[in-house]
């Protein structure tokens, strides 16, 4: 823009030659037009614009049209919102600042669009203090408002999300709680948890402490494992001693349920769903059921009262009762159990319950009950059955075990099937309701990567500002400003750094970490990292032990990655270790894969807090001084990037005699150059 200007005919606008310019018009003009930063002059009675290279982008396709051009043609579109500035500046008003202002511009050839500005405007007077032009230093803040409209989208969408979630747990009949950490904290019981447990206050809890009752039972060792592993777990008519008010002993239940893992957004397991059905009714009558039919089998010959006692229970408890041969073909139904499907007993037995049974189930279910036919295994399956109240297929929880003679050989099949439809429903919304939410968080790692970008910018212009002052372009400074302006370009610097974390750790969250894995020699790039610590060896007057590595040795991983986390744990090595200390790179070469550790001799971390330095945002309290904390992402990110390629970092540490992080990455198959 500094060619162009130079090279416009300005004789022919009102401004005439700038050999006739004002000075002050012309230390304006050099000032906007060496700025990076986008501004622009509205300069003589006209109102003509000089602009810089900056401001180009502000213009969009009215470049190169707009130099030179009076300012109320060039933006013709928003002159009416604008005037008044110039004449309130004119009158003697004070100049103009603006945060966020909003205008539909024309900058393209499609219609106007909509853009955000924050602006000043302020006169440029000669030495008689006559207005000669209007300076106007502009950025567009355009993407970051439309960022913060998404992010307000975005969290309501997420609480919408939630509160549906919330509403479907509290009214289902089947109980549903949320357990958060390692150590199953209660976040949320709808009310049928509630009720289980007797309305205890058990939100904020761990379940040890909310339950006592529980901790001899093996269910915090199974949350345990599901919550290491993420494999889920499935309970049957599971036995558990509850206590149904303080008052009361422990009482036995038993429990259909099912330990869900709760994964965030970026794969974490963050705590465990558990839900199902209190089947305590259904179990006790189904037993009752068959200690009755068993003694009923006995004395059939001798009694028939006791058959028809058992065809009286069959019919009273609230699930559906049958029996079958040895061969598999049903020889009795409970008359509930065909009421409900809409026949009669007769139209049920033998193989008239495939004509109930949902077609796409018949297959799967024959399947299954000729697998127990032929082992003689308990039968279990899931199906959908006929229900003629509700017009409707629901889901049934069908089971049968096999009654044995003395001989062992099976003289009958009794079974039962208990309607689970609820529970089916249920586990369908939480699943479905689960998506919506990761959904949510992924918007929200999204907009953070967004916004931590952003932050550059205005980060920069102060670093570029505070090295013009300190160069004296604006003037000589003394050495105690020169020492602030020292002060300043440390800040930024750290600053700089906190939000590079920042914007890693969005961008792993959000899943646009890219990597280009490669077989990637050892001893070079230990030898670089190492180069790029020495100064700070030298400075905190530490020793550096030394190294042999095989120089064959490889390793398949992104080597910018995995300088970025060497450096990361030499950073904190030094940090954290006080003069006189010594750090210690290693290598163990394993088959398939080699462990590349960082020691040091430094202060160590307390045993508490070794797993909890790799979580986001947190810090152990170890800091030789308080300048040495940071934001706490860097841990987080080195262990995310070192699993992303297939690796993994851990720590060992004792208070007081240091720290060793250990990185193990996959090892390259060996490559003659």
């Amino acid at each position: 823009m500094a060619a162009e200007c130079r090279s416009f005919p300005w004789e022919t606008t009102s401004l005439g030659p700038p050999s006739e310019w004002a000075p002050a018009l012309r230390t304006a003009v050099a000032i906007v037009l060496e700025s990076p930063f986008p501004m622009n002059l509205w300069s003589g009675p006209d109102l003509n614009l000089i602009y810089n290279d900056g401001y180009r982008a502000v213009l969009g396709a009215k470049h190169p049209q707009a130099l030179g051009r009076p300012g109320r043609e060039v933006w013709s579109e928003i002159w009416p919102e604008i005037r008044g500035l110039f004449d309130q500046i004119r009158a003697g008003g004070p100049p103009t600042y603006a945060e966020d202002a909003f205008f539909l511009m024309e900058r393209t050839s499609g219609p106007p669009g909509e853009a955000w500005f924050t602006f000043s405007l302020s006169p440029v007077r000669d030495e008689d203090g006559r207005v000669v032009a209007f300076l106007n230093v502009a950025a567009e803040t355009t993407e970051r408002v439309l960022a913060e409209r998404a992010m307000i989208d975005a969290r309501a969408a997420a609480e919408r999300a939630e509160g549906r979630l919330r509403s479907v747990f509290a009214q289902a009949p089947a109980f549903v709680a949320v357990l958060r950490g390692k150590n199953h904290v209660f976040e949320f019981a709808n009310d049928a948890y509630m009720s289980l447990v007797g309305n205890r206050d058990i939100i904020g809890k761990p379940v040890a402490e909310a339950l006592p009752e529980v901790r001899h039972q093996g269910f915090i060792e199974l949350l345990d494992n599901v919550y290491e592993t993420g494999a889920p777990y499935v309970g049957r008519e599971t036995a558990v001693a509850l206590a149904r008010s303080p008052e009361q002993p422990p009482e036995e239940v038993y429990l259909d349920f099912v330990y869900q893992p709760l994964i965030d957004g970026a794969g974490a397991r963050v705590g465990i769903v558990a839900h199902g059905s209190n089947v305590t009714e259904a179990v006790k009558a189904r037993r009752e059921v068959e200690r009755l039919l068993h003694a009923s089998e006995q004395a059939r010959a001798d009694s028939e009262a006791s058959e028809a006692r058992y065809r009286f229970l069959a019919n009273s408890i609230p699930v559906q009762v049958w029996t079958a041969t040895p061969e598999g073909a049903l020889d009795y139904v409970s008359d509930r159990t065909a009421a409900s499907l809409g026949r009669t007993p007769e139209e049920v037995v033998g193989e008239g319950w495939l004509n109930v049974l949902h077609p796409d189930d018949v297959a799967p279910t024959i399947e299954r009950w000729t697998q127990s036919l032929k082992t003689g295994d308990p039968y279990e399956v899931e199906f959908r059955l006929w229900d003629a109240g509700r017009k409707a297929y629901r889901w049934h929880l069908g089971r049968a075990s096999a009654q044995r003679d003395e001989k062992g050989r099976i003289i009958r099949w009794f079974g039962t099937n208990t309607d689970i439809e609820e529970s089916k429903r249920t586990e369908e919304d939480l699943r479905r309701l689960t998506d919506e939410a990761l959904e949510a968080n992924r918007a929200k790692s999204d907009f953070l990567a967004a916004m931590s970008h952003d932050l550059r910018t205005p980060l920069n212009a102060i670093g570029g500002y505070a090295q013009l002052i300190e160069m004296g372009v604006r003037g000589p400074i003394t050495d105690a400003q020169k020492a602030d302006l020292e002060r300043i370009q440390r800040s930024k610097s750290h600053l700089d750094r906190l939000v590079s974390d920042v914007l890693s750790f969005a961008k792993l969250g959000a899943g646009r970490i890219e990597l280009r894995c490669e077989a990637i020699k050892l001893k070079p790039l230990l030898g670089s990292v190492v180069d790029m610590i020495r100064p700070q060896l030298a400075e905190k007057k530490l020793n550096l032990a030394p190294l042999a590595v095989d120089p064959e040795l490889r390793i398949t991983a992104d080597l910018d990655k995995t300088q970025q986390i060497l450096v990361n744990l030499l950073a904190n090595a030094l940090k954290f270790t006080p003069p006189g200390g010594t750090i210690a790179l290693g290598v163990a070469p394993g088959d398939a894969d080699i462990a590349i550790s960082v020691s040091d001799t430094g202060i160590g971390i307390p045993e508490e807090d070794l797993e909890r330095i790799f979580e986001p945002f947190a810090q152990a309290k170890r800091a030789l001084v308080e300048s040495d904390a940071g934001v706490g992402l860097g841990l987080a990110i080195s262990r995310q990037l070192a699993r992303a390629m297939g690796g993994d970092l851990k720590v060992t540490s004792a208070v007081g005699r240091g720290s060793s992080f250990t990185l193990t990455l996959p090892r390259a198959e060996l490559k003659h150059d």
